[in-house]
Parts: structure tokens; C-alpha cells; sequence
């Protein structure tokens, strides 16, 4: 699947789950969301959802 150029441009959200850790389910226990995992997992992109600041 392709996504528009936009989508690298919204920042990544980073977090550390120490239970994903201790399961060996993250590296280090930290996981990465972007735009495309967002858009992936509710089915669409909403427009209102990133607003470029250029």
C-alpha cells in the first residue's frame, strides 16, 4: 500500500511499555506509531487530523 508524500512528515510517536519489554514483544520495550500505522488501523485518513505548519 502507498501513501501520500505527507504522511513522513507527521512527527512519530515513540513510547516505552515495559510490559510490551518484559513479554519480548518491543525491542527495549519501545514502540514507534506513524501516520500510516494510524491510518492502517482505523481504515482512512482524516484530513483535519495533521495540518502542515509550512
Amino acid at each position: 500500500m502507498t501513501f501520500p508524500n505527507f504522511f513522513d512528515d507527521v512527527p512519530v510517536i515513540r513510547l516505552r511499555d515495559p510490559l510490551a519489554q518484559l513479554l519480548g514483544s518491543a525491542t527495549g520495550g519501545v514502540m514507534e506509531y506513524r501516520y500510516a500505522v494510524a491510518v492502517r488501523l482505523t481504515g482512512h485518513s482524516c484530513s483535519t487530523a495533521f495540518r502542515s505548519s509550512a
